[in-house]
């Protein structure tokens, strides 16, 4: 099977094997299969690449990066809104999948590469389109090859459990418990769709394909999780509330299309087809304009725009000669999956004003709580409740989350994401609903717990570049007008252990990737990335809507085109009315 794309520049169509991948550890969203390569061509100079770092040494600067302490103030805050922590992380499960999970490629145990740069881009497939298209809200599609035609059907079904029953335009969403007291006065439907709500036949096609998939000590403790399980396209978007709460909106956002169409007299018909449209549009231009232009810097993102991409399209150009005959979709910089776009796990607060319960006046939200109201976490079973799906009152106030407020003075949790630097919060280093395998030593356990040792040595295991040669190749080519850092300890200087580790040792001038972009963006004068992270992250972004001929770059949409107002006439062109419209925002 083929299909058609077209470059930036309108160049002639290029055909490519459509192929796809089967869910991973459940997932609904049977995806294309696309491509991940090097930004910087792979070569066979090990300096380039850090290989020659011990494992010791990269949990050493991993668990430098993470604070002992969980107090409120462990990690510097930052004027951004808290929502652009956990909005990042839904938009990279929308783009890349494969590179955070374990396998004989990825595995960061022992971690060295098993295979020559060339190699890892001929067998290390992305599991989800590299479009903005929301497969993880509208499910992926089920086309083979699979294992069997079994497999398939059991996808097909799967999809059809996403939508609501009977209001076929519509989203299935779930309703909350009643346990303590809603956030605001708006209705109790703000949870994800779960598997306890749906036909046996989609629950079956569910355990079809995890027993595909799965041994039998996984298989059954995923078939007794599944009722509680939500029921979307990527499993990921349910790992703590906070994302799972941001993917309601999208459900939401949808059925209220669905709402505006039919009570307003538009140009639209108000079908299923109607409202995913506007909903994808709205969101995509809400990716450049909302997000991008926050977390980079703007005059990076502008002039990658006024560019068209070049220096993007030229990435995808040399890597399209290096594996002449085999391209398969549009191919992802492993150097963004791997590094540049975890720079976000610097944002996450150990501590969070959540709502009027677990927030100001009544209390707070520990981070680990943050995960253990989800389906992974038995929704809130280790705190004695038996639910069926979220309790009301761990519902979201996104008051306190879409725009950043620092003006308190009690001593509890600012309304703001953490800077963007090279300080991890605590519980990052210890993480629940992780290492969980009792058949693991504890050692194992211990590493698959911590992220910042687990981001280090994938990095290794995948030969991403360090950030120095890397910087340098940018410059080269002319898609940054900086040169590399060889003192980055000089960049973490308010740091003095860190510094000081550093300047001893070899990574101070061949510096892991995903630590550099941290390091240069502590040391930027922006609240953002720096220039390198910038651009690798932008152009990522804008070269995945430029390939799309029906994005909201590709279109020129802006949201005073969209007929879809506010109750107040506003158009959605903040993430704030985009909450507000979707009614999980009083």
């Amino acid at each position: 099977m083929n299909f058609q794309m077209k470059t930036h520049g309108g160049a002639a169509a290029k055909t490519s094997t459509l192929e796809a991948l089967a869910p991973a550890g459940g997932d609904i969203a049977v995806d294309e299969a696309a491509d991940f390569g090097y930004l910087l061509p792979p070569g066979g100079d090990p300096s380039q690449h850090g290989e020659d770092i011990s494992d010791a040494d990269l949990d050493t600067l991993g668990t430098l990066m993470v604070p002992n302490s969980r107090a409120i103030d462990a990690t510097p805050d930052a004027p951004l809104a808290p929502v652009l922590t956990y909005w990042g992380q839904f938009l990279d499960h929308e783009l890349t999948a494969r590179t955070d999970r374990e396998s004989a490629i990825t595995t960061i145990v022992n971690a060295a590469p098993k295979m020559t740069g060339p190699e890892i881009e001929q067998n290390l497939k992305n599991a989800r389109t590299p479009r903005f298209d929301l497969d993880s809200v509208y499910g992926g599609v089920p086309i083979g090859p699979f294992a069997s035609e079994a497999e398939q059907k059991a996808a097909a079904i799967l999809r059809t459990g996403l939508r609501h029953p009977t209001l076929t335009a519509k989203m299935r969403v779930g309703t909350a418990v009643p346990s303590g007291n809603l956030p605001d006065a708006l209705d109790p439907h703000r949870d994800l769709p779960r598997f306890h709500q749906v036909e046996q036949k989609v629950r079956d096609a569910a355990l079809d394909i995890a027993r595909a998939q799965m041994d039998d000590k996984d298989f059954n403790k995923f078939k007794n999780g599944l009722p509680k399980r939500a029921l979307i396209g990527d499993m990921r978007n349910d790992e703590n509330i906070i994302i799972a709460q941001f993917h309601l909106s999208f459900l939401r956002f949808h059925n209220k299309v669905v709402d505006f169409l039919t009570e307003n007299e538009t140009a639209w018909i108000p079908d299923f087809e109607a409202a995913k449209t506007l909903t994808t549009l709205h969101y995509q231009w809400l990716v450049v304009h909302g997000y991008l232009k926050d977390m980079c810097d703007p005059a990076v993102v502008q002039r990658i725009i006024d560019t068209r991409n070049s220096h993007y399209d030229a990435f995808r150009a040399a890597y399209a000669a290096r594996n002449p005959g085999r391209v398969v979709g549009n191919v992802i910089p492993l150097e963004f999956s791997v590094s540049a776009f975890r720079f976000g796990h610097s944002m996450v607060r150990n501590i969070y004003d959540y709502n009027n319960t677990f927030g100001r006046p009544n209390g707070q939200a520990p981070f680990d709580q943050i995960f253990a109201f989800t389906g992974g976490g038995g929704l809130g079973a280790n705190f004695g409740l038996d639910a069926t799906n979220i309790p009301q009152d761990w519902i979201i106030d996104w008051s306190r989350f879409v725009n950043a407020d620092g003006s308190f003075t009690d001593g509890k949790p600012q309304r703001m994401a953490r800077a963007v630097d090279t300080v991890i919060a605590p519980p990052l280093g210890a993480m629940v609903n992780e290492g969980d395998d009792e058949d693991d030593p504890a050692p194992l356990r211990e590493l698959f717990r911590h992220l910042a040792r687990r981001n280090l040595r994938r990095g290794k295991s995948l030969r991403i570049p360090t950030g120095q040669a890397l910087h340098a190749h940018l410059q080269a080519i002319g898609a940054v007008t900086s040169g590399p850092q060889m003192d980055v300890a000089s960049w973490v200087n308010t740091k003095p252990d860190l510094a000081a580790f550093l300047s001893g040792h070899a990574m101070n001038s061949a510096t892991p990737l995903w630590f550099y972009i941290l390091a240069e963006a502590e040391a930027a004068p922006g609240e953002g990335l720096g220039e390198m992270g910038s651009w690798i992250v932008a152009a990522t972004f804008i070269g995945a809507l430029m390939d799309d001929a029906d994005s909201a770059l590709a279109r020129g949409f802006h949201p005073s085109q969209s007929p879809l107002r506010t109750s107040d006439g506003q158009a959605i062109d903040s993430i704030e009315n985009w909450m507000r419209f979707a009614a999980v925002l009083a």
